[in-house]
């Protein structure tokens, strides 16, 4: 790592040098994809004709943002491990930038997945190259510090894409011309891409450091049509191989898998289990985002010290099923709001150790297909558990006694049960970390009696 990017104090991180360029890139198109998201919503619902349809209209939209996940996410990963990194997030700034723009004329269902699609494959793309970059821009010592600060940026500011696209929906008419269909969705649609393209503007001018590929990557030849497949095998060989990794990365999916089922049930919970008003949904959201952000604020001011990331993971993981137990048992949305404000604290923490312990163990060969793998499978728990909620609930309706015959409760717990599983099964793993080196445990100790001649994880100091 370069000498001047290890002088970078803390509070430097966002004020200048390029992992600054590369985060305030990050909140200003993650504020645009918020707005986007809202202005997806609303113009679905409007193509499905509105009431009972609305909903219909709204799933399309979300398996149009899903879907590309599970089918080419890891692609991803192997771009971001063979081009340059840079140039890989500017030409998907600026391509989605234009697809963006395309959605203010949509006008069929067809033709939304279709945009939506496109627009989450160039993501796809990007994310797995943004990610790869950060530990060669940031000293260890500050990647809990880095990871914090960019999922912050990434979930943060939903609050703000909300209020910004009802801002849009009432002053789009104003903004645009009389011919405009749909002036504030549009509005949103136009707002998004000049984001997309401060984006990548701000990219190009960041001093990023050019992908190396390893002697043995060179050797199977730039024009090898096998060589893509070979990479991502590799990939997924890596993922399920070594321990460490596997228990992040499943971990953080069986995460998203017991969240999405929060997200698809909150609603009837709050409404029709816990009798409570047409604002007793937005409560229980808004707890769940400022627990969310919390936790990440929290490992972004005091996580910079932390060794044992691993239980702390596994920890966070089993906060999180726990709160959501216990307010899957709540008769009362304030009730609710407060575990789930806990889980959303749990959550936080989860996805900043999980992301900064990633981060620090994989080296930069594999790290794009390490986070495309992690990207791939949270979209696939979240698709399954979208699926699967409904379903469950209306399955599970009435068959079991007392507090338990809502079927909507049920599944609410066994989410939560979900979540507590793993994290005890990951803390089980890593129990020989809270009482030795916090580098002790089986990924490690493999690697080391192994001698790994393609170093794949920093720990094995001697296969570099």
């Amino acid at each position: 790592m370069d000498v001047s990017i290890e002088r970078i104090r803390g509070r430097d991180l966002v004020r200048r040098g390029p992992f600054a360029r590369l985060w305030w890139s990050q909140l200003i198109s993650s504020l645009g994809d918020w707005v986007t998201l809202f202005a997806t919503f609303s113009l679905a619902a409007r193509i499905s004709g509105g009431g009972r349809n609305a909903p219909l209209g709204i799933l399309v939209a979300l398996v149009a943002r899903i879907l590309p996940g599970l089918l080419i996410g890891v692609v991803g990963g192997v771009l971001a491990d063979r081009l340059d990194r840079k140039k890989t997030m500017v030409v998907a700034d600026f391509g989605r930038a234009l697809l963006v723009l395309v959605l203010a004329f949509v006008g069929s269902f067809k033709a939304l997945f279709l945009v939506t699609f496109l627009i989450e494959v160039l993501s796809l793309i990007r994310q797995p190259a943004r990610e790869s970059v950060v530990p060669q821009l940031v000293p260890e010592r500050h990647l809990m510090s880095a990871n914090g600060l960019n999922l912050l940026a990434s979930y943060g500011t939903a609050p703000l894409g909300s209020a910004l696209f009802a801002a849009f929906a009432v002053v789009g008419a104003q903004l645009l011309p009389s011919s405009v269909a749909n002036p504030g969705v549009a509005t949103a649609f136009i707002f998004d891409g000049v984001t997309f393209v401060l984006s990548g503007i701000i990219v190009l001018t960041a001093a990023i450091p050019p992908t190396v590929l390893s002697r043995e990557r060179k050797a199977r030849g730039k024009l090898d049509v096998k060589t893509p497949l070979q990479d991502m095998l590799d990939g997924f060989k890596f993922v399920g191989s070594y321990p460490t990794v596997r228990r992040l990365v499943s971990g953080m999916a069986a995460g998203l898998f017991g969240g999405g089922a929060l997200f698809v049930l909150g609603q009837p919970f709050s409404e029709q289990v816990l009798r409570g008003s047409d604002s007793g949904y937005g409560i229980v959201v808004t707890a769940l985002g400022v627990g969310a952000g919390i936790g990440m604020g929290a490992m972004t001011l005091w996580g910079k010290k932390m060794e044992r990331r691993e239980p702390v993971f596994a920890l966070s993981l089993i906060l999180t099923g726990t709160a959501i137990v216990f307010a899957g048992l709540t008769s009362t949305v304030w009730g609710a709001a407060g575990w789930v404000f806990l889980a959303g604290s749990g959550t936080g923490i989860a996805y900043v150790t999980g992301f900064t312990h990633l981060h620090s163990v994989v080296t930069d060969d594999i790290r794009g297909r390490t986070f495309a793998a992690l990207f791939a499978s949270a979209r696939l728990a979240l698709l399954i558990s979208f699926g699967l909620a409904g379903i469950g609930a209306a399955a599970l309706e009435g068959l079991l006694p007392g507090l338990l015959t809502s079927g909507v409760r049920v599944v609410i717990l066994l989410s939560g049960a979900t979540i507590f599983a793993s994290g005890g099964g990951t803390m089980w793993a890593v129990r020989a970390q809270l009482r030795g080196d916090p580098m002790d445990d089986d990924a490690y100790r493999t690697l080391r009696d192994a001698g790994d001649a393609i170093g794949w994880v920093r720990g094995d100091r001697r296969s570099r």
